[in-house]
């Protein structure tokens, strides 16, 4: 069974969010991150759609990446001033 929640997790860490920090720009609660990242609530797609324009990622790769996990991420993503962060492990 495909565990949602540890990758969506996996996202906000690759892109060096914290839960407040992505529930802010997700228009939710830390909480509800956490819920989400726990498999205690389940994504809809307004959440969905909200992340991949947070992450700056087509919506297509972030359901990928839900589905088959980190490795379907980008190796590096690209800083906003255009440096190039590692991914975390």
């Amino acid at each position: 069974m495909t565990d949602f929640g540890s990758n969506f997790r996996k996202l906000r860490e690759w892109a060096g969010l914290s839960q407040e920090a992505l529930g802010i720009n997700l228009n939710v609660s830390a909480s509800v991150v956490n819920r989400i990242e726990n498999n205690k609530r389940k994504l809809d797609i307004q959440i969905l759609q909200k992340l991949a324009i947070s992450l700056q990622l087509d919506i297509s790769l972030v359901v990928t990446v839900l589905f088959k996990g980190k490795s379907a991420l980008p190796k590096q993503k690209m800083h906003k001033a255009g440096k190039v962060l590692p991914v975390p492990a």
